[in-house]
């Protein structure tokens, strides 16, 4: 039995004309009710660059369905897809006509393209990149994120590219593959990384592309030796895509930022990017967050990281370390006399790592600005060496603790350190147990070093998520409002849960002065 494959969903140049011709005329009508002015022209133009991307798009759709999806679905999708794109017209058209357009770019020799989802053909391509098709075009960026990129279209982008090689340096070419099948997806990617390789590249964003291993090989060429900055987040970075990268990038001592992120590498990948980072010693800003690292993977990562010393930024958020990746981290960091942000949310140190971690932070990093540790079983037992690590931290702007278990105890031995962070524009205590003692404890605190240091730059002590009494609340407030000259700085407080705050509000409780508030008790317990 003969099988007949289904044929290609497509419309006659004929039909598509005259899709054209109604949805030009349902601009002018919906413009008209609307009390816009858009001519005729404009009309007939906004009206072939909708169904363009229409058209496109539904046959990307077809393309990239398995089985035989009925040419009716295909239909009823180019026909939403054309009511979206009618709608942003109308709007589109009047402003064009109030404001001249810039040509997608500017002076400052940049073109970005991001925006509503395109699924550029050829010609939609050489619309898209009419500015560095241009005779002379001198370019230093491009951003190619949401345009979808097909064999032609990528045919074309690749022209554009070569032409501008001259000039450009970064490439961002995140997010550019979307919705299509794998084998014009590798091929699109190739066409442009080849393109690339022609540029000296210093920064490249490969991001929110399905890579896995054969898009890493196919963007191969674009990842020069000369690269300062890669981004491969988002890109289903495996164990061997992981491989791969270190294999593709054997010369790589100017790679100063590495960004991997939300992938599946697991401590074998780390293994992979530590050889990679051993070969990068000006490593400055590295991250490689929700990557499923576990201790062996962080240890690794640790070790190479001390390859040099010029981290400024580091961010391994949201892997399970645990603290037996402690040590070799805290060697790291102490050897980081440079390093102004550190990201360890939810790294599952508890407060055995956290100590050993901020010990070594308390003799090193002095011009620390931002200290992420949310989630990581912190109590009071925690908080000295965190206290300890801020001592010396006068750039300090940022500090993340929310989700951890410090209650009144851990809050009041906190406190201590806050008088001396003249720089601290935002402290997160969300989610700790923290009753009225506690939150009062932070604010006096809060409030003293303001008056010490003769301002504040504090724009945000988030509080939500604990059990501050209605009375405390209003104590707070009280007290912001008399050292800052409003409450404004205090967070949202709609998930505070003041029932759980039991006695707080009884007469006996309640505050005769700032020296009689119920901290004493909490300051003693937290006498480490």
């Amino acid at each position: 039995m003969a099988v007949v494959e289904q044929a290609t969903w497509s419309l006659s140049q004929q039909e598509r004309e005259a899709t054209v011709d109604r949805i030009a005329s349902n601009i002018s009508t919906i413009a008209f009710f609307k009390g816009l002015e858009i001519s005729d022209d404009a009309a007939k133009t906004a009206a072939v660059a909708a169904e363009r991307k229409a058209y496109t798009a539904a046959q990307v759709a077809a393309r990239t369905t398995t089985g035989h999806r009925p040419a009716a679905e295909i239909t009823s999708g180019y026909a939403r897809k054309l009511g979206e794109l009618v709608l942003a017209a109308v709007t589109d058209g009047a402003t064009s006509q109030q404001a001249p357009a810039t040509a997608g770019g500017d002076s400052a020799g940049e073109l970005d393209l991001y925006g509503s989802r395109d699924f550029l053909d050829a010609e939609g391509a050489r619309a898209a990149l009419a500015l560095l098709l241009a005779a002379g075009a001198s370019i230093q960026k491009v951003r190619f994120s949401t345009k979808s990129f097909g064999v032609e279209a990528a045919t074309v982008a690749a022209e554009a590219l070569r032409a501008v090689a001259g000039s450009l340096q970064h490439a961002d070419m995140s997010d550019i593959i979307a919705g299509r099948p794998e084998d014009e997806a590798l091929e699109a990617l190739r066409l442009v990384a080849a393109a690339l390789a022609t540029a000296q590249l210093r920064h490249l964003n490969l991001s929110d592309n399905a890579l896995g291993e054969k898009g890493v090989r196919a963007a191969a060429a674009a990842l020069q030796p000369g690269l300062e900055f890669l981004s491969l987040q988002n890109v289903g970075c495996s164990v061997h895509a992981c491989s791969a990268l270190a294999e593709l990038l054997p010369q790589s001592a100017r790679l100063a930022g590495l960004h991997l992120f939300n992938n599946m590498s697991g401590d074998e990948g780390a293994g992979h990017i530590g050889s990679l980072l051993l070969r990068c010693p000006g490593m400055a800003d590295f991250k490689m967050a929700s990557s499923r690292v576990g201790p062996a993977g962080g240890i690794s990562l640790a070790k190479a990281l001390m390859a040099g010393g010029s981290l400024v930024r580091l961010d391994l958020s949201d892997n399970p370390l645990t603290e037996e990746v402690a040590p070799a981290l805290a060697a790291c960091l102490a050897a980081q006399p440079q390093l102004q942000h550190l990201n360890l949310n939810d790294t599952s140190l508890t407060d055995k790592g956290v100590t050993t971690v901020c010990r070594a932070l308390a003799g090193s990093a002095p011009q620390l600005r931002s200290l992420e540790l949310a989630l990581n079983e912190i109590t009071v037992e925690g908080v000295a060496a965190v206290v300890a690590a801020l001592a010396n931290k006068q750039q300090l702007s940022k500090l993340n603790l929310r989700e951890n278990e410090l209650e009144d105890a851990g809050a009041a031995a906190l406190a201590r350190g806050l008088a001396a962070l003249p720089a601290l524009e935002s402290l997160d205590l969300c989610c700790n147990q923290i009753m009225r003692p506690g939150a009062l404890a932070v604010a006096r605190a809060l409030a003293a070093g303001a008056k010490a240091a003769g301002g504040s730059k504090l724009a945000l002590l988030a509080l939500d998520e604990n059990a501050i009494s209605e009375a405390g609340v209003e104590q707070l407030k009280k007290l912001l409002t008399a050292a800052f000259g409003s409450d404004a700085v205090l967070g949202p407080l709609d998930e505070n849960d003041p029932d759980m705050a039991g006695d707080d509000d009884d007469e006996a409780e309640q505050l005769e002065g700032e020296e009689e508030d119920g901290l004493s008790a909490a300051l003693a317990a937290a006498s480490l």
